[in-house]
């Protein structure tokens, strides 16, 4: 399927060339510039720290900068500091470098990391590294940087005396961690319209379904074809990337089959469980605890998945969620004493509130682990009433918490005993 794909020219990615100026007038340094390192050329020009304490309210702030990538844009005044972020996740090491290669002749530039931006979108005014002279000429480098916090960081290049003159500030991730776990969970939409196109060609040439043509576009040639036009470019490389092409066939690529299986009726969807969370389990054994007090009130299980999906679409159905819940896990469907039957669904509000009496910090806790604090988590919820002993009844109630933005479930099985 790979020579049918190759025909497809019109889906190649260009070359991104990312080029812009100033969003806004730079505040000159009250103080004059200080010398730094061992250079007698040139002057380290740092931001002026602002008294709302945001270092970026010093600087012209111009977007994002993806790892393994670049930006290049150019000076208009003297001095400037222009800023650019990243994100990162814990553990990363990155380099930074004003490089040769799109950078004027004879500019003198310096370099700055601040962050990781905080819970009140403040970068802070704390260094993490800086550099004068350490590229090409009077460049700035850094060469390795080390952040063991994930998250937002800031880089800013000044100047006091390049007005009127272009550089190109590159980032690189030098140690394979530096994209989000969050990158990996859904299907990138580039490499996802790669496998449509192909299965659509497929079905057409050889007069097969889409089940039937799925397995032709998703083996392991695939894979390496699908990262190399995602990763292997001069400019515009995804994020996920800098993890190199192991991540993305062990963890993106899988997640993308799975998704497609069930779109196309390949099978349910598979859901891949998640690793124990500290938070979720401390507090299940919370609720736990409270109902083996007494009279024995109650028993509970709990599982957390990672729902395939594909990135910046629809969320994926939660009767898919909800079909492969009960695919994964055979003692929802083939418990004989217990006959699930589907009710209406319900709000997070609603299944908090039928938990709560137990399990209050696990309705807490599940929004801030699976969730991203703000999207509305849908709840499917099912119920059986066996009878376990002449006038005792044991009663079942199965939620099913999808999360449609971060991709995750929560399937939690609560059980009441009658006595």
């Amino acid at each position: 399927m790979r020579h049918a794909w190759n025909r497809l020219w019109w889906l190649v990615p260009s070359l991104l060339v990312a080029a812009c100026g100033p969003s806004q007038e730079p505040v000159a340094s009250p103080e004059a510039p200080g010398e730094v390192g061992e250079s007698t050329r040139s002057v380290l020009y740092a931001p002026p720290v602002p008294t709302s304490g945001d270092i970026v309210d010093s600087t012209a702030y111009l977007g994002p900068v993806g790892l393994n990538d670049a930006v290049q844009t150019q000076f208009t005044t003297n001095p400037q500091y222009l800023s650019f972020s990243f994100t990162v996740s814990a553990g990363a090491q990155v380099s930074l470098e004003v490089t040769h290669l799109g950078s004027s002749m004879y500019l003198d530039t310096g370099l700055f990391i601040y962050g990781p931006k905080n819970a009140n979108g403040s970068y802070g005014t704390t260094l993490r590294a800086q550099d004068d002279d350490a590229g090409y000429g009077q460049l700035s480098k850094v060469a390795s940087l080390t952040l063991a916090q994930g998250g937002e960081y800031l880089a800013v290049v000044s100047t006091g005396t390049g007005a009127g003159k272009k550089f190109r500030l590159a980032l690189g991730c030098l140690n394979g961690a530096c994209a989000q776990d969050d990158l990996f969970t859904a299907c990138d939409l580039d490499v996802a319209t790669r496998i449509e196109v192909c299965d659509e060609s497929v079905v057409e040439t050889q007069h097969v379904t889409p089940a039937q043509a799925l397995p032709q576009c998703t083996d392991a040639q695939d894979a390496h074809d699908a990262w190399v036009s995602q990763c292997v470019v001069s400019s515009g490389q995804k994020p996920w990337c800098a993890n190199g092409e192991a991540a993305f066939t062990s963890r993106m690529w899988p997640v993308c089959k799975d998704f497609y299986q069930r779109y196309y009726g390949a099978g349910p969807l598979p859901l891949t469980e998640l690793e124990d969370n500290d938070a979720i389990n401390e507090a299940r054994a919370t609720g736990h605890t409270w109902c083996k007090t007494g009279e024995n009130y109650c028993d509970e299980s709990l599982w957390t998945f990672n729902v395939p999906s594909v990135a910046d679409t629809q969320a994926t159905q939660l009767d898919w969620v909800v079909e492969g819940a009960f695919a994964a896990l055979p003692e929802l469907s083939s418990n004989p004493r217990v006959q699930f039957a589907r009710q209406p669904n319900l709000t997070y509000a609603d299944f908090a509130g039928r938990i709560g009496w137990a399990f209050p910090d696990l309705a807490q806790v599940l929004p801030q682990e699976l969730g991203n604090g703000t999207e509305v988590p849908q709840v499917a919820h099912f119920y059986d009433n066996p009878v376990v002993a002449p006038g005792a009844h044991d009663f079942h109630n199965l939620y099913i918490v999808y999360f449609p933005v971060s991709h995750r479930t929560a399937v939690f099985w609560l059980i009441q005993h009658e006595y």
